[in-house]
């Protein structure tokens, strides 16, 4: 995948985020056991992780 610098650490800032709710989960559950709510709420924290993250980095840029 190629990434800018600034796609990259809005990638990796989605770690915490991503751990966090897989603490929620329950750390000992495999992803193979998520229901379809569990599912799409680790999409969800992914992608409003990323989202948020990209739009402080890009906050002079266009479209944020």
């Amino acid at each position: 995948m190629n990434r800018t610098v600034l796609e990259q650490k809005a990638a990796e800032s989605v770690l915490g985020p991503l751990a966090d709710y897989v603490m929620r989960v329950g750390m000992e559950k495999g992803l193979s056991d998520y229901n379809k709510a569990e599912i799409v709420g680790l999409i969800d924290t992914v992608l409003e992780a990323y989202h948020t993250s990209l739009q402080t980095l890009y906050k002079n840029e266009v479209p944020f």
